[in-house]
């Protein structure tokens, strides 16, 4: 096994820009979820966090009529006139809560080269002050360098990491 790395996200790159946009728009999701709920008059608990289409988790749906406008996979069907207007009126709630330039992290951290290959091992944790601090098998600093050869991130030590970490966990448990 590799030695572990451990970096935490630079500040003022556009990597650093949009994760902080990430984590400040995460939480006004937590509203929409309920408004899906409504506008389908049943339970929606999983949900794709996604502006541009709708996808819920199929086996919470229990009435027939909610059925019939989704696939299997969760997305709404293309040919109903029921499913347009549930398209419709979900993007109107995800306009109205700000969340139309959402993107998932996992999208924006594949945008910057910030991910592991098969085989390799990248952890990562939040701060509070929407700040990412990584561990990893490789160096992630060298993946995320862009053609200007400045990087992403930056490395730091492994006290520094654990220090960070039982920060946080004091902070939720104060």
């Amino acid at each position: 096994m590799n030695e572990m790395k451990f970096f935490k996200i630079k500040q003022g790159t556009k990597y650093h820009e949009a994760v902080k946009q990430h984590l400040t728009l995460l939480p006004k999701w937590k509203p929409i979820y309920a408004k899906v709920s409504e506008l389908l008059d049943e339970k929606i608990t999983l949900m794709v966090q996604a502006p541009n289409y709708l996808q819920i988790e199929y086996s919470e749906l229990k009435k027939d009529e909610n059925k019939k406008i989704f696939k299997k996979d969760g997305t709404l069907k293309a040919n109903s006139k029921k499913a347009k207007e549930i398209e419709a009126a979900y993007k109107e709630i995800v306009k109205e809560a700000g969340l139309e330039k959402f993107e998932s992290l996992g999208h924006i951290n594949f945008c910057y080269c910030v991910m592991r290959y098969h085989g390799e091992t990248l952890k990562t944790f939040k701060t509070s002050d929407h700040e990412l601090y990584y561990k990893a098998d490789f160096d992630l600093e060298e993946r995320t360098k862009q053609s200007t050869g400045d990087s992403f991130v930056i490395p730091i030590t492994e006290i520094e990491h654990q220090e960070k970490y039982l920060e946080e966990i004091k902070k939720q448990s104060a």
